[in-house]
C-alpha cells in the first residue's frame, strides 16, 4: 500500500468521525503512521494541518444542514462537536463571514469557503521514488533573522515570503531559508509555524524581523528539481515512502525541517530549479 492510499483510508475515517470526537492518534493509526510523521505528510498532501480540514469539514456539513435540514443552530453545533452554541457561532462566522443564524434564514450556502471531501487520485512518481539523500553529519549552527507565521495552509507560506521580500531586498543568489518548526505536543488543535529568513550575516539592520536559531546538527539533505508547486510532492516522498522504509540507525528530530534555496534556485517556476530539503537527525549509529 503507498502512502496515497493511506491518506485516503485517514480521510474516510475522518469523515466517518464527523460528527464523533476524534483524536489525532486514531487518524494516524488509521492510516498506520505514528502522529509526529502522519502530521508532517497529511500537511503537505492536503495544505492542512489535520485539525483544521476536520474543523472546515464539520463547519461545511454544519453549513449544509442548517440550509437545507432547516434543524437548528443548537441541535447542529452540538451534532459537529462544538461544546456551545456561541462557541460554534464564532468559528462558523468566522469561516464563512455570517452567522449560523442567518444562513438558515437565507438557505443560500456560501459557495467560496466551503470545503468538501478531499478525493486523492492515485500518484506515482517514478522520479521521486529514486531520491536518496545525503547525510550531512554536523551542519553548523544557523543563526537567521526573517518573518514567522502560525501554519493553517501553504498560503500562510507564501504570505510569509512576501512579507520579507518587501522588508528585504533579496539577491537572486542570496541564500534563503523555509524552516517549518512542529509543535512539542501534537493534537487537533495545533498549527505548525513557518519561518522565512536569511542568514543574520547577510543582513544589517534587523529592526522589524524576528530571529531564529537552528542547533548545529547531522542531517539527512534531499534535493528537489523543478516548480516549486511540486515541492510538496517531494515531502510526500520522503514522509510518506522514504521514511517508511529508513535505516534503523536514523533517530530523526521530529521538531522542523527546513528548505534551503541559493544560485542553484532559479525560479518558482523554472523547471531546473534546484533547492533542499534538510531533515535533522539526532544521530546516526
Amino acid at each position: 500500500m503507498n502512502y496515497m492510499e493511506q491518506i485516503t483510508y485517514a480521510l474516510s475515517f475522518i469523515e466517518k468521525q464527523l460528527t464523533e470526537k476524534v483524536t489525532l492518534d486514531e487518524v494516524a493509526s488509521a492510516a498506520g503512521y505514528s502522529k509526529y510523521h502522519f502530521q508532517r505528510l497529511f500537511f503537505h498532501v492536503t495544505g492542512e494541518t489535520v485539525g483544521q480540514y476536520i474543523s472546515k469539514r464539520r463547519l461545511t456539513e454544519a453549513a449544509k444542514a442548517l440550509s437545507l435540514e432547516q434543524k437548528s443552530v443548537t441541535e447542529v453545533a452540538f451534532t459537529y462537536g462544538f461544546d456551545s452554541h456561541e462557541a460554534f457561532t464564532r468559528a462558523f462566522t468566522k469561516r464563512f463571514g455570517l452567522p449560523p443564524s442567518a444562513l438558515r434564514r437565507s438557505g443560500k450556502m456560501p459557495r467560496y469557503t466551503m470545503l468538501e471531501r478531499i478525493e486523492l487520485p492515485y500518484l506515482e512518481n517514478i522520479q521521486l521514488q529514486s531520491i536518496e539523500p545525503l547525510y550531512v553529519p554536523a551542519h553548523e549552527e544557523l543563526n537567521l533573522v526573517g518573518y514567522s507565521s502560525a501554519t493553517r495552509s501553504t498560503t500562510d507560506i507564501i504570505h510569509c515570503w512576501n512579507r520579507l521580500g518587501q522588508k528585504i531586498d533579496m539577491q537572486k543568489n542570496q541564500k534563503r531559508y523555509g524552516v517549518l518548526r512542529y509543535p512539542d505536543a501534537f493534537g487537533l488543535s495545533l498549527s505548525f509555524a513557518y519561518f522565512a529568513g536569511i542568514p543574520t550575516a547577510e543582513h544589517v539592520g534587523t529592526d522589524g524581523l524576528e530571529s531564529l536559531t537552528l542547533p548545529a546538527s547531522g542531517y539527512l539533505v534531499f534535493p528537489h528539481k523543478g516548480s516549486v508547486q511540486n515541492l510538496k510532492l517531494t515531502y510526500q516522498y520522503i514522509y510518506g515512502s522514504w521514511i517508511t522504509h529508513a535505516s534503523a540507525s536514523d533517530q530523526l528530530y521530529a521538531r522542523y525541517d527546513f528548505e534551503y534555496y541559493d544560485h542553484r534556485f532559479l525560479g518558482n517556476d523554472h523547471p531546473d530549479s534546484l533547492c533542499f530539503i534538510y531533515i535533522p537527525v539526532l544521530a546516526r549509529e
